[in-house]
């Protein structure tokens, strides 16, 4: 397409870019990506080109292998994709060119690009030193000392560890922009890395993207045997720690109610994803009254379909740094019972459902699915989902690019 005069070219690396849409569960990140292509040639508000794993030739990975690498394996990707990405990079003109780094951890080399002059924004789907910290610290050390700590024992620390810590750390030093989806993160990055200027991180929630209207319910309602009466809740996101589907069932062991159905759609992804599915069925083993059911990664209409089916969505993730897929379930009018996270924060409103504490979970649910303001709380999902739409954030991050 022709380039206005004046603007640079936009050159988006993305790991997770070019699969099939939805084909995996990639996460938020390939997510965002895919729309925020989408919308730009749609709209067109600029020259860019996708910089994706097909770079790598015949080692390319497929998005099922992704999912499927252990942690040895997903750090040589990232370097791969690291030094190939850069290698390219570095072919283009840094006075006519932009780069957009879809990723931290697997983005391009960040420092490298600052010496030659790129101007290089980068997306932060997940903070991965906050991730880390809240993952394997249990949330009992901050994210800011383990950077203090990373420094001072950076030499006796394995090489895998530079893909969390030092990525983090060159791309806050040598990008120009950080776009970050909630002002949580904002304020965590900024306790990490003091010496960063906060007009340079931009908050971009960002919000719902238009899909075509559900099937109806009852294709989902004959195909399980859900009879008249049932009450649903809904999960939707891959299975693994971080997403929290343990605490939901663990929450309902003591309470079990007959006429409960929980559906927990998603497939096991990245490293733990397939140890934690298991531990998830021997949790759903012990209710014998409620049904849980694992649908497996579901997408297009029948993702649809789902959420025209639930009484109330659950998104009981540990650590979340936007949450795209409760804003789909906002869209689609369905109230929400959140965990306390950065991502749940910055989306809930109490018109349209809650954010509690763990202990707090069971109490919440059944509190919702008895409300008599579940029909006003629908309206108010979908009215605020309505008003945070994806193509304005993705029209505010063009103009922060050029």
């Amino acid at each position: 397409m022709p380039q206005a005069a004046g603007r640079p070219a936009i050159l988006y690396t993305a790991a997770h870019g070019g699969f099939a849409r939805e084909a995996v569960p990639l996460g938020g990140g390939a997510a965002v990506c895919d729309r925020l292509v989408e919308e730009w040639s749609r709209t067109r508000p600029f020259e860019f080109r996708l910089i994706t794993p097909s770079i790598l030739g015949p080692a390319a990975p497929r998005g099922a292998d992704l999912v499927r690498f252990g942690e040895r394996d997903y750090a040589d990707f990232c370097r791969a994709f690291e030094r190939a990405a850069t290698r390219e990079i570095l072919r283009h003109d840094p006075a006519a060119t932009t780069v957009l780094s879809n990723d931290i951890s697997e983005g391009p080399d960040f420092a490298a690009l600052g010496r030659a002059g790129f101007r290089v924004f980068t997306i932060y789907h997940v903070d991965v030193v906050a991730y880390v910290a809240a993952i394997y610290g249990r949330n009992r050390i901050a994210p800011e000392t383990t950077v203090r700590w990373y420094r001072r024992l950076r030499p006796l620390l394995p090489p895998i560890t530079r893909l969390i810590w030092e990525k983090q750390e060159a791309s806050v030093r040598h990008s120009r922009g950080l776009i970050v989806p909630s002002a949580g993160m904002r304020d965590v990055l900024l306790r990490c890395y003091p010496e960063c200027a906060p007009e340079k991180i931009h908050v971009l929630p960002w919000g719902a993207w238009e899909d075509s209207p559900a099937p109806p319910a009852g294709i989902l309602r004959q195909e399980f045997g859900i009879p008249e009466g049932a009450r649903v809740l809904l999960t939707l996101s891959r299975i693994s720690p971080e997403k929290g589907q343990d605490l939901l069932l663990e929450s309902l062991l003591d309470w079990d109610p007959p006429d409960l159905w929980v559906f927990i759609c998603g497939a096991a992804a990245y490293m733990q994803g397939r140890k934690f599915e298991q531990k998830l069925r021997k949790i759903a083993a012990r209710l014998r009254n409620t049904r849980v059911i694992f649908p497996g990664h579901v997408t297009g209409e029948r993702k649809r379909a789902f959420f025209a089916l639930a009484d109330l969505y659950i998104f009981p993730s540990r650590y979340e740094s936007y949450g795209l897929t409760l804003l789909e379930a906002l869209a689609a009018g369905v109230p929400a019972v959140c965990l306390d996270s950065p991502g749940a924060r910055s989306v809930m409103r109490e018109e349209f459902g809650a954010v509690v504490a763990p202990d707090q979970l069971r109490s919440a649910i059944q509190a919702m699915l008895a409300s008599e303001r579940r029909g006003a709380m629908s309206r108010a999902a979908r009215e605020f989902a309505a008003a945070n739409r994806f193509a304005d954030q993705a029209a505010r991050l063009a103009k922060i690019l050029i």
